[in-house]
């Protein structure tokens, strides 16, 4: 019956999320590869049960449910597991941390997955909402195939080098600022020297023209 009741709960929360707007609640976004292992951790810190459920496709399925040794109160024992060759639970020592870990991942396997964990009263916490997104290898290497050359020369380019090309340029067009500069100097004094020459040699010939 505390099963039933608890189910009914969480149903009710998850379709709050699933039917507002996912921007306006925390969720964590992860993409893996297809055939990949996944591990995605609860927090169990002051907890004795947990359960880990899946919604896919509006629908929840629940995928695990362990809870700690009432001997030590430092061992999990597994009550519940919808597929032990795809599905198990790992803790570390103290059981803070249990990670719900997922082999072989297939595209059934993207959604939400939602960590519930119970202390000593029969409420139910749950942490952030993690989304799932399964990508396919081939896809990704189709895709990287086809990407343009810019695009990939650009992401290529760090910083430093960005750095040194630009300040490459500049010095260029300073040199040739400068030069033009300099060739425009030295065209302007030999014209006014010959200029000045050619008047000088006007002014003896009329000197001479008057004696």
């Amino acid at each position: 019956m505390e099963k039933v009741l608890f189910f009914c709960v969480f149903s009710s929360w998850i379709m709050r999320i699933i039917s507002s707007d996912v921007s306006e609640h925390e969720v964590t976004l992860l993409s893996v590869q297809l055939n990949e292992n996944i591990s995605l951790n609860c927090n169990m810190t002051d907890r004795y049960e947990i359960g880990w459920f899946h919604q896919h496709s509006q629908q929840i399925t629940q995928l695990i449910s362990a809870k700690t040794s009432k001997v030590s109160g430092k061992r999990l024992l597994v009550t519940y597991n919808q597929n032990w060759s795809h599905l198990k639970v790992d803790a570390d020592t103290e059981v803070t941390t249990v990670s719900l870990v997922i082999t072989g991942l297939t595209e059934s396997d993207s959604g939400l997955y939602f960590c519930g964990t119970k202390s000593v009263t029969s409420e139910m916490h749950f942490d952030k909402p993690i989304r799932l997104e399964i990508e396919d290898k081939l896809t990704d290497k189709w895709d990287s195939v086809t990407e343009p050359a810019d695009v990939e020369i650009t992401d290529g380019v760090t910083t430093k080098e960005r750095a040194l090309m630009f300040g490459g340029v500049g010095l260029a067009v300073f040199v040739f600022f400068l030069t033009t500069v300099i060739a425009g100097g030295i065209i302007y004094h030999r014209g006014w020297q010959k200029g000045w020459k050619e008047a000088k040699r006007t002014s003896l010939m009329g000197q001479k023209s008057a004696k």
